[in-house]
């Protein structure tokens, strides 16, 4: 019953994640997969690329009706995206576990420091501005 509970709020927390801030899947997902859950790397990220399928169709959904989707940019991004996610899902299936883990955690700390670094530079510039204006 504890297991369907936490999976339950992964799957809640995901999903708010995932349309409110275009994150969920690698970001919450495989994390709380492979901390709450116990679950190996691997399955984590394959249940996570699965589950962000129709978390995806409907926050992308939204965000074109209320006109936040580049459609030109999203149709040259596309077409790499997808052949360089089977390659990267390719190699993933090559590297064993652990080394998949600690992949996926560098990159984690990676893109949170730097959008907290960007996020604050952009607030002091912002600061900077509001403070010549007055």
């Amino acid at each position: 019953m504890g297991d369907v509970i936490a999976i339950a709020l992964i799957g809640l927390v995901g999903g708010a994640a995932s349309g409110l801030l275009g994150i969920g899947g690698g970001t919450l997902f495989v994390p709380a997969m492979v901390l709450i859950l116990g679950k190996d790397q691997h399955l984590a990220q394959g249940v996570s690329l699965v589950v962000i399928i129709p978390t995806a169709i409907s926050a992308t959904l939204a965000n074109t009706k209320g006109g936040y989707v580049d459609v030109p940019a999203a149709r040259w991004v596309t077409p790499f995206a997808v052949v360089f996610a089977l390659a990267g899902g390719f190699t993933a299936g090559l590297l064993d576990g652990p080394t998949l883990s600690r992949i996926f955690g560098v990159m984690v700390l990676y893109v949170g420091t730097r959008t907290l670094f960007t996020t604050w530079r952009t607030m002091r510039r912002e600061r900077a501005a509001e403070r010549q204006d007055t």
